[in-house]
């Protein structure tokens, strides 16, 4: 262990400030440590490596190397001591800058270390929210309207020598960029879809060439139909595995709007020291998502990563409230717990894209969905 001297001083974004300083005995012992190895290395003409005169030798050597490999040695070292001293978590490359002095050995490190994340009172807001009671509903009209996209879905499509009509599939040419959508529907603004209408395919007009027009043959909702759709026999059985399916959706909703509503509130009560390095890598990582939305509107670009950086920092937040959690409470995933999530991933996964997954990008995102639903679990168990 090394004998050298320190201080450090706290500053905003879980950074801490470092002074290090040796004196000459302190760090003649690196110095020579180097000094040795480098002597040992010397080959000059006449002599075995290692065996020249070390008169000879020592001119061979690269002084301002040596102290820079010693200096290097001696911060390392120091630095290992300190961590572990102060059990903080380095997360990002220290910056070293060298300072003046007499004799010796002094430096100024800069870290950013992993923040303290003082908790707000987690149970209590948990009870609360958990506790709110919400009736979740379904309306026969959201099945109504599920039931019509799967009929549609399953439409039979046939060119059509007809007038368009509302509901018909059209391809379209308009101020030289080509389209294609089901007319009615609202993909175009200005009314452009209403002067479509009527007109037959190779038509040109206001600017708009009708390349095609499609007859949409949508079936009916009958037992025949439903057969072919699913393992249904009646089309009783398919409005009422929709109408299922639908409820245990928006009761997923309702959990997961609860949990988010939880986190919100925890992290509003917390206090976290918020390292930037690891808001930057989150908002680099948010932003690589949206490169080709961002070329589209590049006159909203500095607004949009503003939101960006605001929610970057948000989940940045959310993160270190739920891994102090998973910590206070003994919660850590256990690598058969992820085994078990990975094979759920990689099972609904066809084979050959399975195969060229980075395993530990697979594991890592495994480990924090196990984490997050251990986290919530346990909350709203209390």
């Amino acid at each position: 262990m090394c004998g050298m001297k320190y201080t450090f001083k706290k500053l905003p974004n879980s950074i801490r400030e470092a002074e290090i300083s040796f004196d000459d005995k302190e760090f003649l012992e690196y110095w020579q440590e180097v000094y040795n190895d480098e002597l040992a290395k010397v080959n000059l003409k006449g002599f075995r490596p290692g065996t020249a005169p070390k008169e000879l030798a020592d001119k061979a050597v690269d002084k301002d190397h040596i102290f820079e490999h010693s200096a290097s040695n001696a911060v390392r070292h120091a630095l290992k001591q300190i961590t572990e001293e102060n059990k903080w978590e380095i997360i990002d490359q220290p910056k070293i800058e060298a300072l003046e002095t007499p004799s010796g050995l002094k430096v100024k490190v800069t870290l950013a270390i992993f923040p303290e994340v003082v908790l707000g009172n987690y149970k209590k807001a948990a009870k609360e929210i958990s506790a709110e009671k919400k009736e979740v509903k379904l309306d026969e009209s959201e099945v109504d309207k599920a039931i019509d996209w799967i009929l549609k879905s399953r439409a039979q499509i046939i060119r059509s020598v007809q007038p368009a009509k509302k509901g018909d599939v059209v391809e379209i040419k308009y101020k030289g960029k080509h389209d294609k959508f089901v007319l009615g529907e609202g993909r175009l603004e200005n009314g452009i879809e209403d002067k479509i209408v009527g007109h037959k395919e190779k038509e040109k007009f206001d600017d708009i060439e009708l390349e095609a027009v499609f007859e949409r043959k949508i079936p009916e909702l009958n037992d025949e139909f439903v057969k072919g759709v699913g393992n249904f026999q009646t089309a009783e059985d398919l409005k009422k595995s929709v109408r299922d399916g639908l409820l245990k959706e928006k009761k997923e909703k309702e959990i997961e709007r609860k949990r988010l509503k939880i986190l919100e509130e925890v992290v509003k009560s917390s206090k976290i020291d918020v390292p930037q390095i690891m808001v930057e890598k989150t908002f680099e990582n948010m932003l690589a998502g949206y490169g080709n939305f961002l070329k589209n509107v590049p006159e909203k670009e500095e607004e949009f990563k503003k939101e960006i950086k605001k929610e970057a920092e948000k989940q940045v937040m959310s993160e270190l409230v739920l891994y102090q959690i998973v910590r206070e409470e003994a919660l850590e995933p256990t690598e058969e717990e992820i085994e078990i999530e990975e094979n759920n991933v990689l099972k609904n996964m066809p084979k050959e894209q399975a195969l060229k997954l980075d395993h530990h990008r697979v594991h890592s995102y495994c480990y924090d969905m196990v984490k997050n639903r251990k986290v919530f679990e346990y909350l709203e168990s209390l």
